[in-house]
């Protein structure tokens, strides 16, 4: 769309043949500028929940869920960075 097209950065529109190059990258940098147990949140594109799930469980995040929005679509995924027991 047009009012979309003409104000986002390139960059924010495209995510790669699946749409999904944005949240690897973040995701695989994540756990090392978080602190044990804080979380990373995502809004998506109503057809990527399962996705973020699969990526963000492979990085070793726990508790992660989804929450829709106002018109029952899935809209944000989180997890939470898994806590190392301290020695």
């Amino acid at each position: 769309m047009t009012e979309v097209r003409d104000f986002e950065p390139r960059n924010a529109l495209d995510g790669g043949k699946d749409g999904l190059d944005f949240y690897r990258k973040i995701v695989a940098e994540a756990p090392a500028r978080l602190r044990d147990g804080g979380w990373l949140f995502f809004e998506i594109g109503y057809d990527q929940r399962e996705a973020l799930f699969a990526l963000m469980e492979e990085a070793g995040f726990t508790s992660v869920a989804c929450r829709q929005d106002l018109a029952g679509l899935d809209r944000v995924v989180f997890g939470q960075k898994k806590e190392e027991p301290h020695v």
